[in-house]
């Protein structure tokens, strides 16, 4: 392919290969499940004729909140032509036991350069986009995720047993409607070692040619180890796990997973 080609590319890089993963998210958190496990994990991404670097975290931090961090590099023949941050901290509603979000905030560097943040207000029940100049509140019913934080709603859901999940999400300044499906476990090779995953896929409407999967490790938190979503076209975004550690321990297979 063309560098002048695979540059326009990086212009319209989805925001978020990464975040693209775990799914821009939200659903009502409940009480009853442990709380997360803080995890490191690192990633081999590609993105057409790109290849990118990641890393995904979620930190316990002492004053009780939950910080959760994505980075990207992508490169092309081996320079960094655009980095992309993504940062969620969390609090803990004492009364209900749910984890909410506080501030999301995405930056993307170098080619395609652009900014948007989440200003969750949960006294007034709103949340305050800004994307660029334009600046967007919207009224939230129950507790709503960003793009990082969205990881926990799945995951709770994921352990309170369901197949089949809605959800809502902010995503790029709208609140919207995400479907996934528990497809079931299977075999799943990777960088980091053979693991039985949990595999999913994203329900969309049937007008849509894009298709998301998704692999995660039910022994190990639900942490993501795999995506693939094919866009429209020939073009497709892949993730995959090369290393991590969830509590402190390092994420390999097991007899269990």
């Amino acid at each position: 392919m063309e560098y002048p080609k695979l540059l326009q590319k990086a212009k319209n890089l989805p925001g978020g290969i990464v975040a693209t993963l775990v799914v821009s998210l939200s659903v009502i958190v409940t009480a009853a499940a442990a709380d997360p496990s803080p995890f490191t994990a690192e990633y081999q991404a590609r993105y057409g004729g790109f290849k990118a670097s990641a890393e995904r975290s979620l930190e316990h931090v002492e004053d009780g909140s939950l910080q959760m961090f994505t980075t990207l590099q992508l490169k092309f023949f081996g320079k960094t032509i655009s980095r992309i941050r993504e940062s969620s901290i969390l609090e803990n509603d004492t009364d209900t036991g749910e984890w909410r979000p506080l501030a999301y905030n995405f930056e993307q560097s170098g080619i395609g350069s652009r900014k948007r943040n989440i200003t969750f207000d949960w006294e007034n029940t709103t949340a305050t986009t800004v994307i660029g100049r334009n600046e967007n509140v919207i009224a939230l019913e129950g507790t709503a995720m960003d793009n990082l934080s969205g990881y926990l709603a799945l995951r709770e859901q994921l352990l309170a047993g369901k197949q089949e999940v809605l959800f809502q999400g902010i995503d790029k300044g709208e609140l919207k409607e995400f479907r996934y499906r528990v497809i079931g476990e299977e075999p799943l090779e990777t960088d980091a070692g053979n693991f039985n995953a949990l595999k999913l896929e994203r329900v969309r409407d049937a007008t849509s040619r894009r298709t998301t999967e998704i692999w995660l490790a039910p022994h190990w938190d639900y942490l993501l180890l795999k995506l693939v979503q094919k866009e429209p076209g020939s073009n497709t975004i892949s993730l995959e796990l090369t290393s991590a550690t969830v509590a402190g321990q390092t994420v390999k297979p097991g007899k269990n997973g």
